[in-house]
């Protein structure tokens, strides 16, 4: 017995809805995996530290809740970190750049007290010592140093500012 075969119907909308659908899905499945950030297109972020030392020079001055100029420098932080980071650095801080940081330069070093997540397009790893350089080495572009353990990672976030960090320095005259 010979059946009739029925006939393909093609529908051009559902095909290029089928189409955006799967590469759009592609490239966030790329980002997120690559990120290993499922939120990695939320911006913001609103963690609180729970300590900040400053180093200027070789002088440290740290900042605790309670202490003067703690909140100032803490609103910074979570503002220049809410604001993003839009590359990888592509450099690390060796053994030497970070005393100098510590004992030649001036630098902010963050600490939480769980490991955060800054979402961005790529992995931020989850630190719990962010390292900002205000002056010297490194510090021509906004970057931030993210740690753990004793150890900062290299290929660290280029953030979009950290002017809220330096305007809370002055403000404190460190």
């Amino acid at each position: 017995m010979y059946q009739e075969s029925a006939k393909v119907q093609v529908k051009p909308l559902n095909l290029l809805i089928g189409i955006v659908g799967f590469i759009a899905v592609a490239l966030y499945g790329s980002v997120a995996m690559a990120a290993q950030d499922g939120l990695w297109f939320v911006p913001g972020f609103s963690e609180r530290p729970v300590r900040i030392v400053v180093y200027n020079a070789g002088k440290r001055s740290e900042f605790t809740p309670g202490t003067a100029g703690f909140t100032e420098l803490s609103n910074a932080v979570v503002e220049s970190l809410n604001k993003g980071a839009y590359r990888q650095s592509g450099i690390g801080l060796s053994e030497g750049s970070l005393q100098d940081a510590y004992d030649v330069y001036k630098s902010v070093e963050v600490y939480f007290s769980r490991p955060v997540k800054l979402h961005a397009a790529f992995n931020t790893y989850n630190p719990i010592v962010m390292l900002f350089p205000i002056t010297g080495r490194h510090s021509e572009v906004p970057t931030v140093f993210f740690g753990s353990g004793g150890i900062f990672i290299s290929n660290s976030p280029v953030l979009n500012t950290v002017e809220p960090i330096r305007a809370a320095l002055i403000s404190l005259g460190l």
